[in-house]
């Protein structure tokens, strides 16, 4: 059974760490508890984004959204960590206890507690101060590191490292505009089904949103399909494929204005480059705005819906 939960948001100057036991280090043997022999807690990382400049009760930072599954971890308690790095690798200090793990870097957690066995996490969101990156004015290359971490302390599974650019404001330098100042924003979405063009049957998907500070910038609206479970649909045809083969489909951008409003961008799929056999299928549909080289801007919507292949 699977089941999608919501988690609150912490930090904690003082997490304090005790002693988990592997069972002879045997992979899949299993942890002690107490004297308890448990399956081993793990988890599987598929996805994660940020949205920047967000306000939170008056603050100003980041939005980070990170998509995962915890194995084995039921009632167990956990946390999402999440940690910072610069450019040579090393993490940042924290400077006022504020936001920080208990070594006195720069962090912030957020508490997991899974209630089933396989418990899918579709879009834990953190939010992380800027101010709280502890960093002098100026340009910065920076990782995100997360993790997935007992309550206690100790590591269960590493799941991404996630790079981007941030300045803080006050810096001498000139200021230029980066990948975290470019943003997009989802209004709705519609599709037409059983649509035929060019003598091919499939879907018409409709967009709105708006693109900021990307003014001559070339991207893409990109739609990936996998079923409602997260298996991703499969295909040979580049036409029709990400650069990891998942079938996806593709939309051109290059926004004339710094604030570029979509109103019903339209994108056409043919049923046909689903790969599917006959059968009813649930599924879904992954909208995000990606940069030429396919790097992400911002993921835009998950959109459910029913397939019948006949």
């Amino acid at each position: 059974m699977k089941k999608i939960i919501q988690a609150a948001v912490f930090f904690f100057p003082f997490l304090s760490f005790a002693s988990i036991h592997e069972n002879n280090g045997l992979p899949g043997a299993g942890i002690f508890r107490g004297t308890k022999l448990l399956p081993v807690p793990h988890a599987t990382f598929s996805k994660q984004w940020i949205d920047y400049d967000v306000l939170e009760d008056g603050v100003k930072g980041m939005r980070i959204h990170v998509m995962f599954t915890a194995y084995e971890m039921k009632d167990l308690g956990s946390y999402a960590a999440i940690y910072f790095q610069d450019d040579l690798g090393n993490k940042l200090k924290d400077k006022n206890q504020k936001y920080n793990s208990t070594s006195g870097e720069v962090a912030v957690y957020k508490l997991l507690n899974p209630c089933c066995d396989v418990t899918d996490y579709k879009d834990l969101q953190v939010f992380m101060p800027y101010d709280e990156l502890d960093l002098e004015p100026g340009n910065y290359n920076l990782t995100i590191d997360v993790d997935v971490i007992y309550k206690e302390g100790g590591m269960i599974q590493h799941l991404n490292y996630y790079d981007f650019e941030y300045t803080k404001p006050g810096s001498s330098s000139r200021t230029t505009r980066t990948s975290s100042s470019m943003n997009a924003i989802f209004d709705n979405m519609s599709v037409d089904y059983d649509v035929t063009e060019n003598g091919v049957k499939g879907m018409r998907i409709h967009a709105k949103f708006t693109l900021f500070n990307m003014n001559g910038v070339d991207a893409y609206l990109a739609i990936y399909f996998a079923t409602k479970n997260g298996e991703k649909l499969k295909t040979t045809n580049t036409s029709y494929s990400s650069k990891e083969g998942q079938v996806a489909v593709y939309k051109s951008l290059k926004p004339a204005y710094d604030e570029a409003v979509f109103n019903d961008l339209q994108v056409f799929m043919p049923y046909s480059e689903l790969n599917l056999r006959p059968a009813k299928y649930d599924l879904t549909m992954d909208l995000d705005v990606i940069y030429k080289n396919g790097d992400l801007v911002k993921h835009l919507k998950y959109y459910d819906f029913w397939y019948e292949s006949k």
